[in-house]
């Protein structure tokens, strides 16, 4: 079983996340706001920076070439807005791959990669392996 996430983001910056909305020509599937809690559960873990996100939308177990590929359809649509972000402005892909399994490889295809090369981003896979407290 495997889990995905794959989004972008914009941050390292002081004001409300909501007001990129203008900027980047449409909401945000997701905002961050320093000092907010994680979650309910521990409300002590807060988050350190505003964060605005646009993600994938699809379901975690889609597969991350499915991910990747919706994320790159809406990053095309603001191509315009990424090249006039504010030199200040801190942005890139983000991506989480959870996997329950003995091979965790994966692949995208060249078309993919070669979207995101377009917008200026490079893609560079790093894996964690968890060993669930066994010591090795």
């Amino acid at each position: 079983m495997s889990e995905h996430h794959v989004y972008f983001a914009i941050f390292g910056f002081d004001h409300d996340p909501s007001q990129l909305d203008l900027l980047m020509g449409q909401s945000a599937d997701d905002y961050w706001r320093e000092g907010e809690s994680f979650s309910a559960t521990m409300p002590e873990a807060q988050r350190r920076e505003n964060r605005w996100i646009l993600s994938s939308q699809l379901d975690e177990t889609a597969s991350h070439s499915d991910h990747f590929e919706k994320l790159l359809l809406k990053l095309k649509r603001i191509a315009p807005q990424l090249d006039a972000l504010a030199d200040d402005y801190r942005y890139g892909i983000g991506v989480s791959h959870y996997f329950f399994m003995d091979d965790p490889a994966f692949y995208l295809p060249a078309e993919i990669l070669d979207g995101f090369q377009a917008l200026g981003f490079e893609i560079s896979f790093d894996q964690l392996g968890l060993d669930h407290g066994t010591g090795n």
